[in-house]
């Protein structure tokens, strides 16, 4: 494999996918089979392992590259247009939709309120809404996650220019400092978005860091060996998103943690299999699978109350069978959307923002 701050983890992209379409079945509001299952309901758990492997990628292609504020400046600029340009047409999603609350009177709900509130679109848009500002989640609720990880882009710039050769031990005592404040005040643990996002968020992102840095100094297995560890690995995370709560979710940080570590390396056969084209491609839909879920979600549920779909909380047609169907046939409309999202808005967008901090030659 490759070494260099271009290197792209394959393996580690794959779960990022499997992550995301966890997350949708987390949120997905479909009396379905798997709805109730343990596993599925503690999904939410799923968001450490984005901010861990981002801290560990970042690390990885940054932590020798910010020599300066000019480079700190780009990193910067770089890191907002991977996620703004995405976030922003959700965004304008969420908001078109109040306009037609708001022009049609389509359910009770008074347009541009609470949640979706005028202010709310601009704390949005510098994408503070994350950062304990408002007492709940606002717009397209999922983007709280790029609200908390925006605060860890500028916290690592900051001490890798301030202290190169320790930032990574410095943000260990952010990060301890961050899984603290969950498992002390957060009111469910690492449920927590609006209100301890930035925390939780630091907790991953840093522990990520400081395993990229030592992630090579660390003996690895070969062969069945690391086969056997591969395996072993995935079913104890699943065990323990199963079946953690309270308190020792917070524990879910270290499981993902062990996880990217014995995945980095690519070095056994279920590596192999996360390394298959269609899986690298799912790691590479998986923002946007993320961003534009929730509004797709929403707008089902809207239409679905029209016409009586909703007996409770939940779709519900009557026969588990039918509604298996209908929430797969979902999750097909929602890859779809996305992929047509990633191709016309978040490449384009990540193209053009290269461009623009392309280091000009000497």
């Amino acid at each position: 494999m490759k070494t260099s701050g271009h290197q792209r983890f394959e393996a580690l992209d794959s779960l990022r996918g499997v992550c995301a379409i966890l997350v949708v079945m987390f949120h997905m509001p479909v009396a379905s089979h798997w709805r109730d299952w343990g596993f599925i309901q503690h999904s939410y758990l799923f968001v450490d392992y984005f901010f861990v492997l981002s801290g560990f990628v970042i690390a990885h292609a940054y932590a020798e590259r910010l020599k300066s504020g000019r480079d700190a400046g780009r990193f910067m600029v770089r890191r907002f247009g991977r996620i703004w340009p995405l976030h922003l047409l959700m965004l304008a999603a969420f908001v078109g939709l109040e306009l037609a609350r708001l022009v049609f009177q389509f359910d009770g709900a008074p347009p541009f309120t609470r949640d979706r509130s005028i202010e709310a679109i601009f704390t949005n848009l510098a994408l503070i809404q994350a950062w304990h500002v408002h007492p709940y989640l606002t717009w397209n609720g999922p983007a709280w996650t790029l609200s908390a990880e925006w605060a860890c882009y500028l916290i690592f710039a900051g001490l890798v220019l301030v202290a190169p050769k320790r930032f990574r031990w410095i943000g260990l005592v952010l990060a301890i400092i961050g899984g603290v404040l969950v498992v002390s005040y957060a009111r469910r643990w690492m449920n927590t978005t609006y209100d301890f996002a930035v925390p939780r968020a630091v907790y991953g992102f840093f522990l990520g860091c400081l395993l990229q840095g030592l992630w090579t100094r660390i003996p690895r297995l070969k062969g069945g060996a690391a086969t056997v560890l591969e395996v072993a690995a995935i079913v104890a995370a699943c065990i323990f998103i199963g079946y953690a709560q309270g308190p020792i979710t917070v524990a879910v940080t270290l499981v993902f943690v062990i996880l990217i570590w014995v995945f980095a390396g690519e070095n056994g056969a279920l590596s192999r299999v996360l390394d298959h084209p269609a899986l690298v491609t799912l790691g590479r839909w998986s923002f946007a699978i993320y961003m534009v879920h929730m509004f797709i979600l929403t707008v089902m549920m809207i239409v679905a109350r029209k016409l009586d779909w909703v007996p409770v909380r939940r779709i519900d047609f009557g026969s588990i069978w039918l509604n298996d169907l209908f929430a797969v046939a979902m999750f097909g409309f929602i890859v779809a959307v996305a992929v047509v999202a990633h191709r016309l808005v978040e490449q384009p967008a990540q193209r053009m923002i290269d461009r623009w901090t392309k280091p000009k030659a000497a």
